[in-house]
């Protein structure tokens, strides 16, 4: 549908996925007359595999126009490697690339998130960064801009506040930055008055 926007995550946007709300609501906020419609999942706590079993109802069903995927966290957690998180990931990808006609963003997965998986989230990261066409799949890097927030808030010293709790779970503060991020990415305030979403 046009204007629709999915959102299919897993604990990357939160236990109940709060990132995505926020992001919603952010972009209602800034422009109340916007056409855009939300389907936001709950927050994903199965494998890929089973994501990609469930999509011709939890996916193409909902013919959206655009589609966030802030997925992998959870499975790395489970099974720690990369290569084989990255082998379900891409086929799922592919399989809503060949039935959909929606435009795909893709979130990376900050370091801080698993940091017991450094490594192997670093590996997933860089092979996501690699699916970027600039056309029906985007990156969104939130690895990338987690880091240069928290050095920017290393000079606030010990009144930087964390976007991970002890558990790694993000905060609030976390869960507003991701909001915000996905508006700033994904929309072009001045182009879409005029042309709808920005690819």
């Amino acid at each position: 549908m046009t204007h629709r926007i999915q959102i299919i995550s897993d604990e990357l946007m939160g236990a109940d996925a709060e990132a995505a709300e926020l992001f919603s609501e952010i972009v209602l906020c800034e422009n109340p007359t916007r056409p855009v419609q939300f389907a936001i999942s709950s927050s994903v706590r199965y494998p890929l595999s089973t994501v990609l079993s469930r999509a011709p109802y939890d996916i193409f069903g909902k013919l959206a126009e655009r589609i966030v995927l802030g997925l992998g966290l959870h499975e790395l957690r489970t099974v720690t490697d990369a290569d084989a998180v990255f082998a379900s990931y891409k086929l799922l990808l592919d399989e809503i690339l060949s039935k959909t006609a929606s435009v795909l963003y893709l979130i990376t997965i900050p370091k801080k998130a698993f940091p017991e998986g450094e490594t192997e989230v670093s590996k997933f990261n860089e092979k996501v960064r690699g699916l970027d066409d600039g056309d029906r799949v985007h990156v969104l890097d939130f690895d990338s801009h987690v880091e240069n927030f928290e050095k920017a808030q290393l000079l606030r010293g010990k009144f930087a506040r964390s976007l991970y709790d002890s558990n790694h779970n993000p905060t609030s503060l976390c869960h507003t930055l991701l909001g915000l991020f996905l508006s700033q990415r994904i929309f072009n305030s001045k182009k879409e008055l005029e042309n709808g979403f920005q690819r």
